[in-house]
């Protein structure tokens, strides 16, 4: 069959977001577009288009925008990028950053290459009272694999500077520091084999130079390292390390796998194509998976040992045990679990039962403000106590423990540490030929922070109904008693949180939603309304 010359599909979603008592409330009406399309070129040839715009001037952190527009076209092997996107080459490289530019990715015959460059930041002093002003970064870098089958190599170049003249000198200041231009080269390899079908071998090095101050007053340095070989380098210039390795071993007849890991990452390392990066630690792990109780039961945990200040500069060093843990169990009766432990250093970005109950809808979250995270403990559980016909009754409960830190400049802020506790329980009552289902839960949460905790237990009551054949509409209430206590002084109040939503589906393709909430928290009283019309085709 002949294919047609053009094919469209894709999507498109509009809304409208009105609120009323937000602080600093210059427009109380805003709208959010967002859309994908795809344009199918006789049969064979794909151009994605992506776009999210929005006529609110959205702050966030590490200089991200929020409005965007992307095309990704695809033609057999070959995929372009065009506007704004994110790669990965590795975690030590370039990793997840946001750049406005071009990419390629090409998957020719046992080859996968990566291609990118463009704007990774955009260059601003005029309102850096958040962020700090920020030169203009570009970057452009590749990553190139050869897997023939029986193993797979490869390596990575990512280069980012930023331009010196984007910000004039007068405006380069920021909480009492110079804000110097900085230029960046890593250079990294990876490999990987599976001998004897159960054999698994795992590399990753990478080497990064930075240096600080791009000006020309610094006398040139020479760096004897993979990346410094082919970088300017100045009296600024330091050069990191990163490498990472894990065995694994197979073993079918008792569904176990085995294996050991080495990490190690410089003091300081960092690159300009990645938003956090872990360092100056030395990882040594052993992990084991097994499957049990006819898979029923599958227990997965690393454990092992842990060091910090690895050139001995710190007035106190640090060695501890690390173990990462996980074990989920699922029962015939309807039972299922799953306990959770890390003491991984991660960056998370945390976001509490307070925060999600007195968040105004619609206003977006700076999902990239991350929290080192170095310990967590979780546990879930879910059982179904009745299942009929016409009725289904479910008990939920969800527990979990984090202890968070932020770190700048590569020094942890002990004013910053905290550690969150949070708990759900819930019963799910499910009517199913009226297609209607009610949810009474409670939660709990306790937050401690270097001088002051925040506590907060009620309950949430949810009804969700379906009307006619297509009018769905979902019912919330969720309430806070809340204590809070600073230097010593306790203050009570109590925060809501009231959301009735409707959605309608008038046709194929076609969905409308209404929602309209009121949020109460400590000072104030919010009132939003949202409309949001999609079209699928």
């Amino acid at each position: 069959m002949k294919a047609k010359p053009l094919v469209v599909s894709g999507g498109l979603n509009a809304n409208g977001i009105f609120s009323a008592g937000l602080p600093n409330n210059d427009s109380p009406f805003n709208y959010f577009l967002s859309g994908t399309l795809n344009f199918n070129i006789l049969g064979t040839i794909n151009v994605p288009v992506i776009l999210n715009y929005s006529n609110r001037n959205i702050s966030l952190s590490q200089g991200y925008s929020f409005n965007q527009l992307s095309f990704n076209p695809t033609y057999k092997w070959i995929t372009a990028h065009i506007g704004t996107n994110y790669m990965t080459f590795s975690p030590y490289t370039l990793n997840g950053h946001q750049f406005v530019g071009g990419g390629l990715e090409l998957t020719p015959t046992n080859w996968k290459i990566q291609l990118m460059g463009g704007r990774l930041l955009r260059g601003q002093f005029t309102d850096t009272t958040t962020t700090g002003p920020t030169f203009e970064r570009m970057g452009y870098g590749y990553k190139v694999e050869y897997s023939p089958g029986k193993f797979t190599i490869g390596t990575t170049m990512f280069k980012a500077y930023d331009v010196a003249n984007s910000i004039p000198e007068d405006k380069r200041y920021y909480q009492n520091s110079v804000i110097n231009p900085k230029d960046n080269l890593v250079m990294g390899l990876n490999f990987s084999t599976t001998l004897f079908h159960k054999l698994q071998i795992v590399m990753d090095y990478a080497n990064s130079v930075v240096t600080k101050d791009q000006g020309g007053e610094y006398a040139a340095s020479s760096i004897k390292s993979l990346a410094g070989i082919f970088h300017k380098n100045n009296a600024t210039t330091e050069s990191y390390h990163a490498f990472k390795s894990n065995i694994n071993y197979n073993i079918a007849q008792t569904n176990t796998i085995l294996g050991v890991g080495y990490e190690r990452v410089d003091p300081n390392y960092t690159t300009l194509g990645g938003y956090y990066f872990v360092n100056d630690l030395e990882n040594y792990t052993l992990m084991v998976t097994q499957n049990l109780l006819n898979n029923k039961l599958n227990i997965s945990g690393n454990v092992g040992l842990q060091r910090d200040d690895l050139q001995n500069t710190k007035a106190s060093k640090q060695s501890r045990f690390i173990g990462a843990m996980n074990a989920n169990l699922r029962l015939e009766n309807g039972l299922s679990m799953g306990l959770n432990f890390s003491n991984f250093q991660s960056y998370r970005f945390v976001n509490t039962i307070y925060n999600n109950i007195t968040r105004v809808p619609g206003q977006p979250l700076d999902s990239l403000r991350f929290s080192l995270i170095s310990q967590t403990i979780g546990y879930n559980l879910i059982k179904q106590l009745k299942k009929t016909e016409t009725k289904e009754t479910t008990l939920t409960f969800n527990a979990s423990y984090l202890n968070s830190r932020n770190k700048r400049d590569n020094t942890v802020d002990s004013t910053s540490q905290s550690h969150v506790v949070t708990s759900t329980a819930s019963y799910n009552i499910n009517f199913t030929k009226q297609k209607a289902a009610i949810n009474l839960g409670v939660n709990y949460f306790g937050n401690e922070f270097y001088n002051s905790s925040l506590r907060g237990f009620g309950p949430t009551v949810a009804i969700r109904k379906t009307f006619i054949e297509k009018v769905n509409t979902n019912l919330s209430f969720s309430a806070l008693t809340t204590q809070s206590k600073t230097n010593d002084v306790s203050t009570s109040f109590t925060v809501m949180n009231i959301m009735l939503m409707a959605n309608w589906s008038p046709a194929k393709g076609h969905n409308l939603n209404l929602s309209s909430s009121v949020v109460k928290n400590q000072s104030s009283t919010f009132l939003n309304g949202n409309i949001g019309y999609s079209y699928s085709f």
